[in-house]
């Protein structure tokens, strides 16, 4: 199993934010054991199983954008979209997000947000993105390219296959979390968030490569990890085949599900797409969007309820070699009551008001 390199860079803020606003509206990576392949696995009932597919291919990337400076903004992006009512065991809260007892806002707190505005990694866990870790074949930094909001976003490219490191490119940025709390260096210990009502994670990405996702060539947007340690199996989100549809990896142990909903449509490239995840490691499901609409619904098995290890970036199998990711607006919400509706995205502080948990 690899595990993160701890830091001697100094400590990082911890980024603990409580929002407590009330409107008036009622609306795959280093410090982990390396994945298998993102490919297959049981499907649940009314799903449909991913195919397979020749590997990608292509020339060299252009070179990276320029170094992101100023100040912190968390910025959104599309309207979401709304719903009838549903019941949850707090009280009633409506499909738009709103709690009916509150009278205009969902019980939520803001853990961690970045929109890579300030220029550095001050809000990841050991100040890195890791752009040396792994191979000479991709590189990462900050990029006034294609900003989603205002200015920046961050860049991570892929060049050249690369067969060392278990065949797989890495580099990318994460947090190990202690309770509601990101540690500031890694420690590959302790205990990660509690969450009994789940986890919501939304942020934004833009993809370009020409390389068809089949036959073991895949990449990942997203890793979590429910043990601080990695002895947990990781749950991913990325792409594996043709259809470019966004789909969980690594749900089976323990007799875990994928189902795709009806119509769901792939990832299209060239554009900022929003994705919103929401996972509850006390209930073992998992539940995905792609701007707005909903693409899969997940079940899983694993032996803690915590969730201590995230990252995103440019983690892909070896035989990627003409890949360009964007990265932008990327916030997390522990979720301080039940969210019930699932055909609706729960796209906190956006078109989901949000008041204290």
């Amino acid at each position: 199993m690899k595990t993160r390199r701890s830091s001697a860079l100094p400590l990082a803020l911890n980024w603990l934010l409580w929002t407590t606003f009330t409107l008036g509206c009622s609306s795959s990576g280093s410090g982990e054991k390396p994945d298998a392949a993102a490919t297959g696995g049981s499907v649940g009932a009314g799903g449909e199983a991913s195919s397979g597919g020749a590997t990608g291919s292509g020339s060299a990337i252009g070179s990276g954008g320029a170094t992101g400076s100023g100040g912190v903004a968390r910025t959104g992006g599309a309207i979401g979209s709304g719903g009838g009512d549903a019941g949850t065991r707090d009280g009633e809260v409506r499909a738009d997000g709103s709690d009916a007892a509150a009278g205009t806002c969902f019980r939520a707190k803001l853990l961690w947000s970045e929109d890579f505005e300030t220029g550095d990694y001050s809000r990841w866990t050991s100040n890195t993105y890791d752009a040396p870790w792994g191979n000479n074949c991709q590189n990462n930094g900050f990029s006034t390219d294609h900003p989603h909001s205002p200015t920046h976003s961050h860049r991570s490219e892929i060049t050249c296959a690369y067969t060392a490191e278990g065949n797989v490119h890495r580099g990318y940025g994460g947090l190990q979390f202690s309770g509601d709390s990101v540690v500031p260096a890694y420690t590959n210990a302790g205990v990660g968030t509690d969450a009994p009502f789940g986890v919501v994670n939304t942020f934004h990405s833009w993809i370009d490569s020409p390389t068809v996702f089949q036959n073991g060539t895949w990449f990942s947007f997203w890793t979590v990890n429910s043990d601080c340690a990695w002895a947990d199996d990781v749950l991913t989100l990325g792409l594996e085949d043709p259809s470019d549809r966004l789909a969980a990896a690594h749900y089976q142990p323990g007799g875990g599900s994928r189902t795709f909903l009806a119509g769901a449509p792939g990832f299209p490239r060239g554009r900022w797409v929003r994705i919103t995840i929401y996972v509850n490691y006390y209930d073992g499901v998992m539940h995905v969007w792609q701007d707005g609409q909903p693409i899969s619904h997940v079940t899983f098995v694993r032996p803690k309820n915590t969730i201590c290890q995230w990252h995103w970036g440019a983690y892909a199998s070896g035989d990627n070699d003409n890949l360009v990711l964007y990265e932008d607006d990327n916030s997390i919400w522990k979720l301080g009551q039940a969210w019930t509706d699932f055909s609706v995205e729960p796209w906190f502080d956006n078109a989901v008001p949000v008041c204290a948990p």
